[in-house]
């Protein structure tokens, strides 16, 4: 993939203490658990994209320069917020989980640069977990487990 991801892999050998609870949940919970993880950052980095301006941090990015502020709102243009212009890298945020491995990225070209920065850009991340997003996955896996284990 060109562009920027970040990526979670759900491993059973990392989960010693967990074994016996996921083998008793069946083969089928683990890829069902990446895949609905996976969702869930795919809307969480949407919604730091669209609302929060924000890194997974909490730093607010970097405003836009006052040359190029100016550019933003002329003629047909509309004015438009940070990292949303034609919504091409909102739209491009996608989900790309497959088996225990949940993978949310952007393939677009300019997908690493907003997130790393780079020459005469200020880098304004977008990838990542928040505490808050961390405690909604955990939430996630408790009740997933919980439905499942009925």
């Amino acid at each position: 993939m060109t562009g920027v991801a970040i990526t979670a892999e759900l491993d059973r050998h990392l989960l010693a203490d967990a074994v016996a609870v996921l083998d008793r949940l069946g083969s089928g919970f683990v890829p069902q658990l990446a895949r609905d993880i996976g969702a869930m950052i795919e809307r969480q980095t949407k919604d730091r994209i669209r609302t929060d301006k924000t890194a997974p941090d909490g730093t607010p990015w970097a405003p836009w320069s006052d040359r190029y502020a100016q550019t933003r709102n002329t003629g047909n243009r509309r004015a438009n917020s940070l990292l949303i212009d034609s919504e091409n890298l909102l739209v491009s945020v996608q989900d790309y989980t497959t088996g225990t491995t949940a993978t949310v990225g952007s393939q677009t070209p300019y997908s690493a640069i907003h997130q790393f920065g780079g020459r005469g850009i200020p880098e304004r991340p977008y990838l990542g977990l928040s505490a808050a997003d961390r405690r909604e996955i955990e939430d996630l896996v408790i009740d997933l487990s919980a439905e499942w284990l009925q």
